[in-house]
């Protein structure tokens, strides 16, 4: 989905806060093409708060630490809420990245101690995966934790984002056609992972838009299968609706780690999984190039036969990229329209986010990022409403000294008027001009210097996933709503997506209803069920099948492969 709808309780919090930020009179505001560094005075933005955050910590967390000692922790919690912080009462949740000296066949003989330092601090290990432990923590405790000789960079866990009855996809494509033939194999054609964020309304569709019986399995901290959301469950539909008699799995995750986790299980499931169907995309967790941690569960499954079906993404409108460009020397990044402030339109009542990422990931060794020695940082305004004047909402400043990702990011900020918002670049310390890469959240078109080409999310970037675009169910077409749909190619040129199929389509009014499941979330099923279909009706293996469904696309756009279409529109039938 493109845009998260507004809790109507949370709605009231933010209203508060954010009425408090525009009457504080000592807001400073900014021109319009030209926002000027912060002054001296400006909380969070100085040369001293920089020199002084700690290596160790992710900005973010960092920051939460401190407003939790200088101001206690009320304020600490309307922090978190407004950074999308996960918190119980005092303690939160993080990530720490270990460093473990003696690694042999995965095992760590460190971790124990680490879970026990981890214990005595009053915290709780919640879930492990190679050298990654997620744990809840009291937030006094962040910085001794930081310090211990066995945690090499401590931070919040990275979180997915989902791309947003029959489904219309089953006649466009034919499948209705293969679904009537005998099927080749006496058993279950193949057994179909959901692998999504949340199930809702699941156990109310079983035995009609879904199979009688589904297997499940939640890698979540708190358990929740449904976990309030009913994308997964709209996901599970469309598969059934394309292959009736694939078996199915359900399986949702809410961080890195838990990803991590999930996906080891699935790869050892038995019967095997043959289909992993993946609606879900991150931000800012790899170089684009198809490598990254997320990306190296993605070569895990696929190591172990599975073919992994994702989604390429819905930001080919909120995506910009390109070198660093600074003509008048203020160490502001210059856009291609003059401006050192990207804006975007964002409704009432929407959220808004920002996340930056630019080219000095050093090199990935199977586990981590050497990391970036240049350092940019990211800067959210808003406009008001009755002028045409910039104010200075969030930023984010985390250090880039050599060893951590080139990454900054703003989330969870609502906007509570339709109103633009804007995002400024600022070089804080490089050596050389980046190539930065941009995406925004929230907007309801494209942003003003809007590049769709590279604007795939990971894992799309995956040489090992077949990354699916959305056109539309009734015409193949994207004109006009299925512009959104993210494009190659990856950072390392390589044409993706690897296809397209349909979206716009009718879920159960459990989900999403008449026509209402639209992106890349819902174009991806359709290839994974498709999948499916054809194990079950057909002898031939999961490689051979891909190969037979991209022989039959409707190719669309450019003659052959692009990055927009894929080699064209999923058809089962002859075009």
């Amino acid at each position: 989905m493109k845009t998260k709808k507004l809790n109507p309780i949370f709605l009231i919090f933010c209203l508060a806060v954010f009425g408090l930020i525009l009457f504080v009179p000592t807001k400073a505001s900014l021109q319009v093409t030209r926002p000027e560094p912060p002054p001296p005075a400006d909380l969070g933005a100085t040369a001293v708060e920089k020199d002084v955050l700690n290596p160790k910590i992710e900005y973010v967390l960092g920051k939460l630490y401190n407003i939790y000692l200088m101001q206690g922790a009320d304020a600490a919690r309307e922090f978190a809420a407004m950074r999308g912080i996960d918190l119980d009462g005092n303690q939160v949740r993080v990530v720490a990245e270990a460093v473990y000296a003696n690694r042999t066949q995965n095992l760590f003989p460190e971790a124990a101690a680490l879970k026990a330092h981890i214990q005595g601090i009053g915290g709780k290990v919640e879930a492990t995966a190679d050298n990654l432990v997620q744990s809840m923590v009291p937030i006094s405790s962040v910085e001794p934790l930081s310090q211990y000789p066995l945690v090499g960079y401590l931070r919040l866990p990275f979180k997915p984002v989902a791309m947003e009855v029959t489904s219309e996809g089953v006649n466009s494509t034919g499948a209705n056609l293969w679904q009537s033939l005998s099927p080749y194999r006496n058993t279950a054609g193949a057994n179909v992972c959901v692998l999504d964020l949340g199930f809702s309304g699941y156990t109310s569709l079983l035995g009609t838009e879904l199979p009688s019986s589904v297997k499940t399995q939640s890698f979540r901290s708190d358990g929740s299968l449904t976990a309030s959301q009913v994308h997964g469950t709209a996901c599970a539909e469309i598969i059934h609706d394309m292959a009736p008699n694939a078996a199915l799995t359900l399986v949702n995750f809410s961080t890195d780690v838990e990803h991590r986790n999930a996906v080891n299980w699935i790869t050892n499931q038995t019967p095997k999984i043959d289909v992993i169907s993946y609606s879900v995309g991150w931000y800012n967790a790899g170089d684009g190039k198809g490598t990254g941690p997320i990306c190296a569960d993605v070569d895990r499954a696929a190591n172990s036969g599975i073919v992994w079906v994702g989604a390429a993404g819905n930001d080919a409108l909120d995506h910009f990229e390109g070198t660093f460009n600074d003509p008048d020397s203020d160490r502001w990044y210059n856009f291609p329209d003059g401006s050192e402030i990207e804006a975007f339109y964002v409704p009432a009542y929407y959220l808004v986010a920002a996340y930056l990422n630019w080219d000095d990931w050093g090199t990935w060794n199977g586990t981590s990022y050497s990391g970036s020695g240049n350092d940019y940082d990211l800067y959210l305004y808003y406009k008001s409403t009755t002028s045409s004047t910039w104010y200075q909402a969030d930023y984010s400043i985390g250090l880039q000294s050599g060893t951590q990702k080139p990454i900054e990011a703003i989330g969870y900020w609502y906007s509570t008027a339709s109103r633009w918002w804007g995002v400024g670049i600022y070089k804080w310390s490089a050596t050389r001009a980046c190539k930065m890469e941009l995406f925004t959240m929230g907007n309801s078109g494209a942003i003003n210097n809007n590049v769709p080409a590279g604007s795939l999310l990971v894992p799309a970037d995956s040489a090992n996933a077949v990354t699916v675009g959305a056109v539309d169910w009734s015409d193949d077409s994207r004109e006009p709503n299925h512009t959104y749909s993210s494009q190659g190619p990856t950072h390392d040129g390589r044409t993706k997506p690897d296809l397209s199929a349909p979206s716009r389509v009718s879920c159960s009014s459990t989900t999403y209803g008449n026509l209402g499941f639209s992106g890349t979330s819902a174009a991806t099923p359709h290839v994974a069920g498709a999948i499916a279909l054809l194990k079950e009706k057909t002898p031939y293996n999961l490689e051979q099948i891909y190969k037979v469904l991209e022989g039959r696309v409707k190719d669309l756009g450019t003659a052959g492969k692009d990055s927009v279409y894929g080699a064209g529109s999923l058809k089962l039938k002859k075009n």
